[in-house]
C-alpha cells in the first residue's frame, strides 16, 4: 500500500547514495543504491563490453555483482571479455556469472545471495515482461537492477516490454559505435567511450 508524507520529511530524508569515481561519475552522476539501468545497442555497438567494464568498477569497489549470461552463457567469448577488462582482479566470490539462468532460476539465487548488482544480458533472451520487472523491484528493493537489451527500430529498446521498461528506470544508457550516451536523473550525462575509433575496424573482442 502506498503511503503519504510531507514535502519536509521528503527534503530532509537521506538516501544511501554510491558515489562514483569522475570517470563514471560522469557519465552516471551519482546513483541512489537499488539503482535502475537500461543499456541498448545494436549487435556490435560494445554495450557487453560497458556492462563488464561497469561491473568490474561496481564489484571492486561496492559489492558483490550477479551477472546472469542467459544470452551469452559460460563460454570462450565471455571469457574472452573477462580477460580483456582483467576480472582477475575482482575480489574473490564478488563478480558472479548465471549461466543461462531462467527467470525463476534467477529469483531464486536472488534469494539467497547477497548481490548488490543483478545484470540481466538479455531482456529479449529472458523474455523479460514489465510484470516480471516490477516483481524484481518489489522483491528485492535493496538490489540495483542493470538491463541489458538489444536494439530495435528507430534506436529504441527492442520489443514493447523493454520500451515500457525503458520508462521505469533511473539510467538508460544508448550505446552506438562504441560510445554509451547516458540520461540520468543522478547527475551529468558525458558520453563514455568504451573503445575509440581507428582506421582499422574494432576487433571482435571490442564489439561485443
Amino acid at each position: 500500500m502506498g503511503r503519504t508524507l510531507s514535502v519536509h520529511t521528503l527534503l530532509e530524508k537521506e538516501y544511501p547514495t554510491y558515489f562514483f569515481s569522475e570517470e563514471w561519475k560522469q557519465t552516471l552522476g551519482n546513483p541512489e543504491k537499488n539503482f535502475k539501468m537500461l543499456i541498448w545497442g545494436a549487435s556490435g555497438s560494445g554495450k557487453t563490453s560497458f556492462s563488464i567494464k561497469l561491473c568490474k568498477y561496481l564489484a571492486m569497489n561496492f559489492g558483490k555483482v550477479y551477472y546472469n549470461s542467459k544470452e551469452q552463457g559460460e563460454g570462450k567469448s565471455l571469457q574472452d571479455v573477462g580477460k580483456f577488462y582483467d576480472l582477475q582482479d575482482c575480489p574473490a566470490g564478488s563478480f558472479m556469472i548465471g549461466d543461462r539462468d531462467t527467470f525463476p532460476e534467477m529469483v531464486e539465487k536472488l534469494k539467497k545471495n547477497r548481490a548488490k548488482f543483478v545484470v540481466i544480458d538479455s531482456a529479449q533472451y529472458i523474455n523479460l515482461t514489465t510484470e516480471q520487472y516490477k516483481l524484481l523491484i518489489a522483491k528485492f528493493p535493496a538490489k540495483a537492477f542493470i538491463i541489458i537489451s538489444w536494439e530495435g527500430a528507430g534506436g529504441a529498446p527492442k520489443g514493447e516490454h523493454v520500451k515500457a521498461i525503458r520508462y521505469m528506470v533511473d539510467i538508460k544508457i544508448y550505446v552506438s559505435n562504441g560510445v554509451a550516451k547516458a540520461d540520468s536523473r543522478f547527475g551529468p550525462t558525458q558520453p563514455h567511450t568504451i573503445f575509440k575509433k581507428q582506421s582499422t575496424q574494432p576487433t571482435q573482442l571490442q564489439l561485443l
